[in-house]
């Protein structure tokens, strides 16, 4: 499902991870210390692979599934998951106009690892592009289990 938002389409979103807030965490973050990404997600109706693509024509929900493939090949199961992936089917709380197809939930098992995934040229090379594509829009908030309640023992 896809869902419009006029507000999407007046003002480009930016669709990168800030390096920035990564490296000011990365300093103040346990290095043992599992992290979880809550991933907002709003599909294009059409994934854009750019106007020279020879990628046959899908929607951005289906370009997602090939993005999501591309973390699960790269990724070892022992050090990141997809915790929960699932379609939202209301919106109960939010600023008017804020709609999500879905969300997801992964979960590493630190900060190093997500780095280690995010700053590898595999990523940049064949997985960035496919979410690019899949995505008109994204947030992706990182957070952390609370004291006493990590999954990793």
């Amino acid at each position: 499902m896809t869902t419009p938002n006029p507000a999407a389409v007046t003002a480009a979103q930016p669709l990168d991870i800030n390096r920035e807030a990564l490296l000011a965490v990365a300093r103040t973050l346990p290095p043992d210390q599992p992290v979880l990404m809550l991933n907002l997600l709003r599909y294009r109706a059409q994934a854009d692979f750019g106007p020279n693509s020879t990628q046959a024509p899908c929607s951005g929900q289906e370009a997602y599934q090939a993005y999501i493939q591309a973390f699960l090949a790269h990724n070892s199961p022992e050090e990141a998951k997809v915790f929960f992936h699932g379609a939202t089917l209301a919106t109960l709380v939010a600023p008017a106009g804020e709609l999500w197809d879905d969300i997801a939930l992964v979960e590493y098992r630190n900060l190093a690892v997500f780095r280690r995934w995010v700053e590898n040229p595999v990523y940049a090379t064949v997985a960035e592009p496919i979410r690019q594509a899949a995505l008109a829009d994204w947030r992706l908030l990182m957070t952390q289990p609370m004291a006493g309640q990590a999954s990793f023992q």
